[in-house]
Order: structure tokens, then sequence, then C-alpha cells
């Protein structure tokens, strides 16, 4: 009798990059038959919210991918508490969060991974969040997906970490192990009031690109990193858009050693959208 195989494992032998090439291509059609056939069959299968988006008229987007990543109204979201309240980058399900342990971050129940694999970086560099703080938001196809900066900061690095493209479902999170750190990413590094704050921008299977605010479309390929002083030297305030999935993934938020409180009403597995309070500085740093 044939051994039954999840999805989770068969994906592994899928043609990734030729679909994902396929996907970007057809995500990015303006022919009015593909892309409004893709639009009117998404909200069919998603419980799509136009009414917040900057523009609610389906068929009036250029490209479905244009679609996907719709702006919103400036009053869709509010931006939770003051200076002191760290908020969610984005609206999604907080999958997991809590604290770095030995290097480690949880994945998924009794599954771990590496802090320093994850960033692409030694452990001279990642010391600053040992015993530090994470939390990592799976983005639905129906959600909004733009990703928001969640303490105001200073972009100082950027990292294009190539990879697979597994797909980032609650259940490929629960089977396969370092999901995160086989996937393509880019890994965003800000200097806040607490210290060093990283955003891992996290690419699956239908994610043809990611594209940050200060350096657009970042293309597959080999390894990259980018010292950003020299492209942009304005601090980013909460809540301001640093970069969009072109379909959608996962982010991980995380946070330095510091006196940080998480806020009273998170669970896993809650929803959340971008500007709730995720947690509370207990201490300014010392200017």
């Amino acid at each position: 009798m044939m051994r039954w195989i999840s999805w989770a494992s068969l994906q592994r032998f899928l043609p990734q990059k030729i679909i994902s090439n396929l996907i970007y291509y057809i995500a990015r059609s303006s022919n009015p038959i593909v892309k409004n056939t893709l639009i009117a069959w998404f909200i069919k299968q998603y419980p799509v919210n136009l009414n917040e988006a900057v523009q609610s008229d389906p068929q009036k987007y250029k490209t479905f991918n244009g679609f996907f990543t719709r702006k919103l109204k400036p009053q869709a979201r509010t931006i939770a508490g003051d200076e002191e309240t760290i908020v969610c980058p984005v609206d999604g399900r907080l999958t997991e969060f809590g604290t770095i342990k030995h290097g480690q971050l949880i994945q998924a129940k009794a599954i771990e991974y590496s802090l320093n694999t994850l960033l692409g970086e030694k452990a001279a560099m990642t010391q600053p969040f040992l015993g530090g703080y994470f939390a990592t938001f799976y983005l639905a196809p129906e959600n909004y997906h733009r990703i928001h900066i969640p303490i105001a900061g200073l972009l100082m690095r950027t990292r294009y970490i190539p990879g697979r493209r597994l797909t980032l479902s609650p259940s490929s999170a629960k089977s396969i192990r370092g999901l995160f750190c086989r996937n393509e990413r880019v890994v965003c590094w800000f200097d806040t009031a607490i210290g060093p704050v990283t955003l891992v921008l996290v690419g699956a299977l239908n994610v043809s690109s990611i594209s940050t605010e200060f350096l657009g479309e970042i293309q597959s390929g080999k390894p990259l990193l980018w010292k950003n002083p020299n492209l942009r030297k304005r601090p980013y305030e909460r809540g301001d858009e640093i970069g969009q999935f072109n379909l959608g993934s996962t982010v991980v938020v995380i946070c330095p050693t510091y006196s940080l409180l998480w806020h009273e009403k998170l669970v896993q597995n809650i929803n959340v959208r971008m500007g709730d309070p995720l947690a509370n500085i207990i201490h300014s740093r010392a200017k």
C-alpha cells in the first residue's frame, strides 16, 4: 500500500523556480481578461475587504499584483500607543512569540531554529539578540501585504539571502525543520531606541519577489548586502511602510535584550492588524 505523502513533503520536489517565475509574469499581466479573471477568482475564494483600500474597484487595478499589494486608506489602521509601544508590523496571524534562548527561536511546537542562520550572520553580529525577543507573523492570502516598521528607527543594513520557496503555511511550519532558514529572505536592520531591531521578510512558494521601500524589487539570485546609510538617512517613524510581499509570506521581528513587556492580550495564533500593540518598552535607552 502506498504511503501517504503530505503536501509539506511533496512540495520539496516541485520546480519552485519555474512556478515562481510563471506566477511572476501572470501576476503582472495587464491583459484585462487575465488580471480581472484572477482578481474576481481571488475575491470569491478569500474574504478580501476592499472597503478599506484606497482603490475599492477591483477592475481598476492595472495588474493582479497591484491588487494584491493594494494600499489602504490612511484611517484604515491605527498605530497604538506612543513611542514606548512596539506595534505589529503587518496584518496576519501571530503564530509564535517569546524569548530567544541559547540562540534559538521557536518555529512551532518542539521545533527550533538558529538565529544566526536566519539572519545570515556570525555570532558577533547577533550577540545583542541573545536573551532578546521574537515574534512571527503569518500572512494569509486575504491579508494586507505591506510591511511596516514596529518601532521608530534608522535603517542600517539590508541582506538578501537566497534559498528555497517552500510554503510557509502553519502545517508546513509544524513539519519542516528550519523552514524559515531554508527559504529566501530579506533581513532589514534598524537602529532604534532599544538597540538593533531586525525584520526578516521570508519568501514562500508563490512569492514571486520581495520589495522594499528603499531598494525596490529585489530579484532572486546571489547573496547581497547593502549598507543603507548611503541610501536613506532619514529615520522611519513607527508604522511607516518599509516593504511588501508580491504574494503572501511571513515576517519575523527580532528585538534585542531589553526591558520589554508583551501586550497583555497576546496569545499564540491570534489575528492581528498592523499597528496593534505588540510590546511595551519599560525603560528607554539613555541618550
